[in-house]
């Protein structure tokens, strides 16, 4: 039995597994287009039986489309789902009548192909008229075949000018670009490629489309079938995107949607073309080139600029979210090919408006990347993220993860000990500030680090500015594709040549003594001043300054003293002495006479 075709056009709103599933089992074969390739699938798409469409979907490209298909094939019968009354008021239906009907949307999807099947016997096209193409079309597709004879130059009439010069030939028309394929239709978005799959769901690069040709590149996330009817991973699901949507911040990656089809939740967000940190730190450890101190510097201020704004995040009520991460990672960390820093994955965060609670003593997280009190199973702040964040900057200046053990247990061992690597070991060349950064991050008593995300974007920002060099996002982006995309060798000649030797700081302005100051053997003789790190990047100059001197400040009511003239007090003293011996002598010599 011959095999119906049904041609689907633009069937974002209709087009399930479910309905593939009955149409095949009924004898149909399908055909999927949308407006922007009908017209150069017109050949192909004639041959169908049955066009299908939803005319509230239909963008005024695809009404040309189903024109020219049915003027190419006047039998072709289309159904529209809806009815008449439903329609844009651009779409004529009397267009295409005879030969249109109505497919109601509230039918079952097992009722489809029956119904279908009875729009193809209750149209019958008028009699087509003969055309020129039709009685001569198999002669002039031999002669447009037929390759036409270069021109010959027309000889020039003596004693005529020739006026006119032939016409240039001209280019080709360019081509339109192919759309990329689709892997699968899933409600409004064609799911165009899948970017990774984890423990809870999977992630696809997608197209969204609308109305008037609306497209736009999304990445949608989609709990893996096997979990759909899970109730625990359903919630935790919808927790992340209810918690996500709220924060609207530069570096945190934005959601747009949340919603169902097919049977499997979703959750549509921001599509960052580019890699995560893990990849690029494959790249460093491969190379054995730790990323620029400057470069690692602006990447985690960036995070920590977005960790500050989710610490402190209200809900739309005005609670206080009390939001966590919890799985500061590497992973979790984007990097455009434009150099934008994204923080990605809220769907383990802890948050007092979540309704699914992490139970006492439970970890979740990455373990390399745990704080010690969440590897302990302790409560968590905001600290914590910090701490992790902390492990992800040691990574980036060493290529080297902070926890090194032979198994599992060594390094759950470790990790609650807040046994880190030493740092300066693995590369002594970072600065003396960035070192002091690291010690206040990665120290396991929590009061003993930064209070807030806020204080450690700070002090990496007047790092940069001592250092005098804040990189762009062309920077990033540079070096990003140069690693990921180039050889060890173009690797190399890209630090040496933008993140080489950095100017060095000018000294603060002092009085010039009145007498020129020895030297001091070693400090501040040229060469001294640089120390050349693992990849061969100069670190930050350290300047030796004298301890400037400590003024008490004065209370609003303490008045100096006024300190008397010199001299004053000793001369009433002689005065008074002279006095006395001048009396002394009077009496002498009135006893005498």
């Amino acid at each position: 039995m011959k095999r119906l075709v049904l041609l689907i056009l633009d069937g974002e709103s209709f087009h399930t597994p479910s309905l593939v599933k009955a149409l095949e089992q009924k004898g149909w074969d399908l055909v999927r287009l949308d407006s922007s390739s009908l017209m150069r699938e017109l050949a192909t798409s004639a041959n169908a039986d049955l066009g299908l469409f939803d005319p509230s979907r239909l963008s005024p490209k695809g009404l040309l489309g189903l024109k020219a298909l049915r003027d190419r094939n006047p039998a072709l019968a289309l159904a529209a789902l809806g009815s008449a009354g439903q329609v844009p008021a651009w779409f004529d239906p009397g267009g295409f009548e005879p030969g249109l009907h109505w497919l109601d949307r509230e039918l079952p999807t097992a009722e489809w192909p029956g119904v279908l099947a009875s729009f193809l016997g209750g149209y019958a096209p008028a009699a087509a008229k003969f055309t020129a193409e039709d009685l001569f079309g198999d002669i002039l597709n031999d002669l447009e075949a037929v390759a036409e004879p270069e021109p010959q130059p027309r000889p020039a009439l003596p004693g005529r000018i020739e006026l006119l010069d032939p016409l240039p030939p001209q280019p080709p028309a360019p081509a339109e670009p192919e759309e990329e394929p689709v892997l699968e239709q899933f409600g409004n978005y064609n799911l165009l490629e899948k970017v990774a799959v984890g423990g809870m769901a999977e992630l696809f690069k997608a197209r969204q489309r609308g109305p008037h040709d609306f497209e736009k590149i999304v990445a949608i996330k989609r709990i893996l079938p096997h979990l759909s009817d899970n109730d625990e991973f359903v919630r935790m699901f919808i927790d992340e995107a209810k918690l996500a949507a709220q924060l609207n911040h530069p570096n945190i990656v934005q959601i747009f949607d949340l919603g169902k089809a097919s049977g499997s939740y979703y959750i549509a967000m921001e599509f960052v073309d580019g890699r995560d940190l893990r990849n690029l730190l494959r790249k460093v450890r491969e190379y054995k080139l730790p990323m620029p101190e400057v470069l690692a510097a602006s990447v985690i201020m960036k995070m920590a600029s977005a960790l500050d704004y989710a610490h402190r995040k209200r809900a739309i009520d005005d609670k206080e979210l009390k939001l966590v991460h919890r799985d500061i990672s590497p992973q979790n960390i984007l990097i455009s090919y434009e150099g934008a820093v994204k923080l990605v994955d809220f769907g383990i965060a802890k948050a007092a408006t979540k309704s699914t609670q992490t139970h006492a003593g439970a970890l979740k997280g990455k373990l390399l990347y745990m704080s010690p009190e969440q590897a302990l199973g302790q409560p968590l702040d905001g600290r914590s993220d910090i701490y992790s964040l902390g492990l992800v900057l040691a990574e980036l200046l060493t290529g080297e993860r902070c926890f090194q053990a032979d198994s599992e247990l060594g390094v759950l061992e470790k990790v609650r000990l807040g046994k880190v690597m030493e740092i300066r070991a693995v590369n002594p060349g970072i600065s003396v500030e960035m070192g002091t950064i690291l010690d206040k991050i990665l120290v396991k008593d929590v009061d003993r680090r930064y209070a807030s995300a806020r204080l450690l974007e700070r002090d990496l920002k007047a790092l940069l500015a001592k250092q005098r060099y804040e990189p762009t996002e062309h920077d990033l982006a540079e070096y990003v594709n140069t690693l990921l995309k180039g050889t060890r060798e173009e690797a190399e000649s890209l630090l040496a040549s933008r993140f080489g030797p950095l100017p060095e700081p000018q000294p603060l302005p002092v009085s010039e003594p009145s007498q020129p100051a020895p030297a001091t053997a070693g400090a501040g003789a040229p060469g001294n001043d640089e120390q050349l790190t693992l990849a061969g990047l100069p670190r930050a100059a350290e300047l030796t300054r004298a301890p400037a001197p400590v003024v008490p400040a004065l209370s609003a009511t303490a008045r100096p003293a006024v300190r008397p003239a010199q001299g004053t007090g000793r001369g009433w003293l002689w005065s008074a002495l002279g006095i006395l011996v001048l009396l002394a002598g009077g009496a002498y010599w009135i006893l005498r006479h």
